[in-house]
């Protein structure tokens, strides 16, 4: 009986490659035939087969249109694209693309999303208007066709694309607004159209099917003019290539680390000259050791006068000469010493001192109210006085070791029991080390794991409404973590949205900071129907505030101030008490005198305080958005810095006398992924 199953199993699938052979070369009477008996035969159904890239096998709708139809139908669908021609693209989708296609090939259904995003914002990006109706075609793409893809994780931020008055400078929809974005879409695009395309066509060198694919990789037949051994070849020689590259990337990369860290080591003892202390003759021969390590392999004495100042001239004299030189091919050599372990091409840098986290933490719980400020001044100087990949190297190790007990239970998670410390030095010194972890994605991801010292947080805030470095730290750490849907949540349920609203009565008082905070973090909070809803009891008074501040002399604050006023008033109850307060007639006065980027915006609410929407629940509440916000070039926390003590011992000198395990360099091996990170791009430039 299993052979005989076995058996079906075989034919049916051979059937299905011959009855899309004979569909892909136009043979439809025998083809309709061979259906016909096999339906006789009672055959089971026939399953999909995979032709070349693609994944449903397309009818000959198109047949009657000729060998370069393909290839109209291609310049058509681009043109369209390019032009920002909702309907005539789609017209050409729902044409020329089947339904089986649309419906069950989750590269097409990707593709259409992403094409419906695009022309989302077409407006936008080409500024050709408002984009009102492109805002309003994406939403009814979102209701209907994009529905079941808006729930994947993938492309679930983008439902709140609509409801934002400015995306492009919402840090989750920065990178559509991008030109590389578009060209990689439009790439993807001609390819996938291509493929499709061409297989609706009668050009039989364009439709290649399984059946013919196997054929000729059983006889080693040229398709294309190449055969498969060429084809091998051709893809060791590009391996190859990529390897010499990457070693010759990692080359670099090693010799410019080695030159930063010299550099600021020479820095420093230039500083610490002035202050009287002497350079030693074997630290100078230290230094030239690790710029001319082979000099030194050679006996060449460095410690005489005029030696390294040859040395780099003579460096800088190779170096001119081997770019003029054209470029040859690596020798077999070269080759193997180029795929050596990256291992053995590792190079010193200055790295900070191995640390004892027990005891830093210990101290962090037990030590007085004075030591406790100045270790936790000293781990954010750690972060934020630090190169690239000394910064990187020391919030891996903080994370791993968990020296704030994030990871920790609630008990045991030390920087939330550091914030409610009675010593305002504590305090402050505990917030502005959050908001400097919160300021890069790993350090959020880290600080998030505890919801308790989310709530912390919170509690902290709504204590006080007077603005301090500590309000302005905790305030600028919420608001960094505010885009994840769980903590929207946690914080819409511990009042702050109403906290908000009382905070930016003083808005004369406030500093710029604390200002674009409380509102970027208002506007997150009012994307989601539950914190629209905690703004209904203090409408008048929200409301008021932001029409006093509808032409603030900031652009960044009139976008929050606009983001904020249109998710507020898709909701009947406070657009009814905007009219009241004639809302309307000071958005037409700030039209008139606004910018165009932020004109734009203006009437996008005017039309919205017109209209009869009413507010949608949310959906999928719990599920949090990715973190796609970039590192900034500058990590917050040090601004203003007050803790002075008198005669102590502060930053790196404090954890090397204190918290020191080892003196010895550490070694770094330079990290591809690593120098991704904006400010190590900012470095390389």
């Amino acid at each position: 009986i299993c052979i005989v199953n076995a058996m079906e199993g075989v034919e049916t699938e051979l059937n299905a490659l011959i009855l899309e052979h004979l569909k892909s070369r136009g043979y439809l009477q025998s083809s309709a035939t061979l259906e016909t008996e096999l339906q006789h035969r009672k055959f089971k159904p026939l399953p999909i087969v995979q032709s070349p890239g693609l994944l449903v096998s397309l009818p000959l709708n198109s047949r009657r249109h000729g060998v370069n139809s393909s290839y109209l139908y291609q310049t058509k669908f681009l043109l369209a694209f390019e032009h920002g021609d909702r309907a005539g693209f789609f017209n050409l989708w729902d044409q020329h693309l089947p339904l089986p296609l649309k419906n069950g090939d989750p590269t097409c259904q990707s593709l259409e999303f992403n094409v419906s995003v695009h022309f989302a914002v077409y407006p936008v990006r080409a500024g050709t208007g408002s984009g009102a109706q492109a805002v309003q075609d994406f939403k009814s793409y979102l209701e209907n066709r994009g529905a079941v893809l808006a729930q994947s994780q993938e492309f679930a931020m983008f439902c709140a694309l609509p409801y934002v008055p400015d995306p492009s400078k919402h840090p989750t929809f920065k990178t559509i607004f991008t030109d590389l974005w578009t060209i990689e879409l439009k790439a993807r695009l001609e390819q996938f159209l291509r493929l499709a395309i061409s297989e609706v066509s009668d050009a039989p060198a364009s439709s290649n099917t399984r059946l013919f694919s196997i054929y000729t990789s059983s006889k080693g037949l040229r398709t294309s003019g190449t055969t498969m051994g060429e084809v091998s070849t051709l893809q060791k020689k590009l391996s190859d290539q990529e390897q010499h590259y990457e070693a010759k990337l990692m080359e670099l990369q090693t010799n410019y680390h080695t030159l930063v860290g010299i550099s600021m080591e020479l820095v420093e003892t230039l500083e610490s000259s002035i202050s009287g202390q002497q350079i030693t003759s074997d630290y100078i021969h230290g230094l030239c050791s690790r710029l001319f390590g082979s000099a030194v392999q050679q006996g060449i004495d460095l410690t005489r006068p005029g030696t390294t100042t040859a040395l780099l001239r003579a460096s800088v004299t190779a170096l001119t000469q081997s770019v003029q030189l054209p470029q040859r091919p690596a020798t077999q050599q070269q080759q193997q010493q180029q795929q050596l372990p990256r291992q053995q091409k590792q190079q010193q840098l200055p790295q900070p001192q191995q640390l004892d986290y027990s005891k830093m933490k210990s101290d962090l719980k037990r030590s007085s109210n004075t030591r406790k400020a100045l270790l936790l001044q000293a781990i954010r100087w750690r972060l934020t006085r630090s190169l690239a990949p000394v910064m990187d190297g020391a919030l891996r190790d903080f994370i791993s070791n968990d020296i704030l007990g994030c990871a920790s239970p609630s008990s045991e998670c030390v920087i939330g029991a550091l914030l409610c410390n009675g010593d305002p030095g504590v305090q402050e010194q505990a917030a502005r080390l959050v908001n400097a972890f919160c300021s890069m994605g790993m350090g959020r991801a880290y600080i998030t794991q505890s919801t308790h010292l989310v709530r912390t947080l919170c509690d902290v805030a709504i204590a006080r409404l007077d603005d301090t470095h500590t309000q302005r730290n905790v305030l600028g750490s919420i608001q960094k973590i505010s885009l994840k849907k769980s903590l929207q949540t946690l914080m819409i349920d511990a009042k702050l949205p109403h906290w908000l609203i009382e905070f930016l009565k003083g808005v004369e008082s406030l500093s710029d900071y604390s200002l674009r905070y409380a509102l970027a973090l208002l506007m997150n909070l009012t994307l989601r129907t539950a914190g629209k809803k905690a703004c209904i009891p203090s409408g008048a008074i929200i409301l008021r505030l932001l029409g006093d501040l509808l032409e603030y002399d900031d652009t960044e604050v009139c976008s929050y101030v606009n983001g904020i006023l249109y998710s507020l008033l898709s909701v009947p109850e406070l657009r009814s008490e905007g009219k009241t307060l004639g809302l309307g007639e000071l958005l037409s006065s700030s039209i008139k005198t606004s910018p165009p980027e932020i004109k734009s915006q203006l009437k996008y609410i005017l039309r919205q305080l017109g209209s009869d929407s009413t507010v949608q629940e949310d959906s999928g509440d719990d599920a949090d958005n990715e973190d796609d916000e970039e590192d900034p070039e500058v990590i917050e926390g040090d601004e203003e810095d007050t803790l002075t003590m008198d005669e102590s011992v502060t930053g790196e000198t404090l954890l090397a006398s204190e918290y020191q395990v080892s003196s010895h360099l550490l070694t770094f091996t330079p990290d591809i992924n690593i120098v991704s990170s904006m400010r190590w791009q900012s470095l390389l430039h």
